[in-house]
């Protein structure tokens, strides 16, 4: 059966263990939200995906896991489902893929833990849906997001581009989150 089987191990979130003080999942740090996304193809899909001890640098997350599965069931996915299967990724580390991630986080603990991100693996934008306040962060170089790049001149061209892409990304949601192109603050809970 273990030949024969699809196996994939992950989970929905990590747990800040006191990195940047904190406790807990609610985090868009990498502490809480990079996660395992593991695959282990049954012998018979291996030697046309290959991918055996491979690692990918693309963006996976949880919706990718029922294409996946369909997919590998030899099932079609259908056209309107969020996720995408990771097959093609296995297959060829260079087949076309998502540009980033998002990543939300609404009210529950505390009011001001209201956040809204996005990620491609290497860079990581983060805004605090009631304050406003952003983050940037370079995770190839600064991997523990120590150094928030979001104040700093020689960084502000990659800020808005990640500012605009998170404001594409939230404009089919009502004007509550963004009007005229622009990101808005969120004062209801």
């Amino acid at each position: 059966i273990y030949d024969d089987c699809l196996i994939i191990f992950l989970s929905d979130h990590g747990d800040m263990l006191g990195d940047h003080n904190h406790w807990r999942k609610t985090y868009p740090y990498e502490g809480s939200a990079r996660v395992p996304f593991i695959v282990r193809l049954p012998t018979g899909m291996r030697a046309r995906c290959g991918g055996v001890n491979e690692r990918r640098s693309q963006v996976v997350e949880l919706r990718d896991v029922l294409p996946t599965m369909l997919e590998a069931a030899g099932c079609g996915v259908p056209d309107d489902m969020d996720g995408r299967s990771v097959l093609s990724l296995i297959a060829d580390p260079g087949a076309p893929w998502r540009a980033y991630i998002d990543l939300e986080h609404a009210q529950i603990y505390e009011p001001e833990n209201c956040w809204m991100a996005l990620t491609d693996g290497r860079w990581k934008y983060i805004r605090n849906a009631r304050t406003g306040e952003e983050q940037l962060f370079d995770l190839e170089n600064d991997p523990g997001e120590c150094r928030d790049l979001a104040g700093e001149e020689q960084y502000a061209a990659e800020l808005r581009t990640w500012r605009t892409r998170l404001a594409a990304h939230l404009a089919e949601r009502d004007a509550r989150y963004v009007r005229n192109g622009e990101l808005q603050i969120i004062t209801e809970k």
